[in-house]
């Protein structure tokens, strides 16, 4: 699907600019990069994205399966929780939230587009 806007929470400078560049590359609007789970909050609440990726640990003082789960409280889009840890507890705790997919990182657009296009065509 084509034009998804996408939230991007992910506090690794470098890491948010290759996805915010790869997902507008794949004609998709990032409507806005949080790095802390407050300004991930803020950000859904106010852009009302299409999507979230969102990176699991993260600054602040809510991760960011804290701040999914405050975020499913008003808005339901598809999460994509990232990681760069392949710990089980933290996978399975992510995972008892109903996200759309855990990925670990380095993430590739692809998986990306994939789970967008298959969450979007079940709608």
């Amino acid at each position: 699907m084509k034009h998804t806007r996408i939230l991007v929470v992910e506090d690794e400078f470098m890491i948010a600019s290759q996805l915010k560049t790869n997902l507008i590359k794949g004609g998709h609007i990032v409507c806005g990069i949080a790095s802390r789970g407050e300004d991930a909050i803020d950000m859904a609440r106010k852009e009302v994205p299409d999507a979230i990726l969102m990176d699991i640990r993260i600054r602040g003082s809510q991760d960011g399966m804290a701040a999914a789960k405050v975020i499913r409280t008003f808005l339901d889009v598809p999460i994509i929780f990232t990681s760069g840890y392949a710990d089980h507890e933290m996978r399975d705790q992510a995972l008892a939230l109903q996200p759309s997919a855990y990925l670990l990182k380095p993430i590739s657009i692809a998986q990306i587009e994939e789970l967008l296009e298959g969450d979007f065509a079940a709608k």
